[in-house]
């Protein structure tokens, strides 16, 4: 009986962790200077698992576009 209410307790868990949504915080550049900083943006889960999926750098030197950490 322990056994399985270790386990249970286990799996749910593992289960509020995957269950949380991941924030990112997210800086605009232009011509190599920041020029916003968004915090707190959401990732979906389904088409970006991770900050950096978000990162959308047109040029890199001087680094203009989003780069999300």
């Amino acid at each position: 009986m322990k056994k399985i209410v270790l386990a249970l307790a286990v799996i749910a868990t593992v289960a509020c962790f995957s269950s949380c949504n991941k924030k990112c915080t997210c800086k605009t550049y232009a011509a190599g200077v920041v020029v916003t900083t968004t915090e707190d943006v959401e990732l979906d889960g389904k088409t970006y698992k991770k900050c950096s999926d978000l990162n959308q750098i047109i040029i890199e030197t001087p680094k203009t576009g989003m780069e999300c950490e």
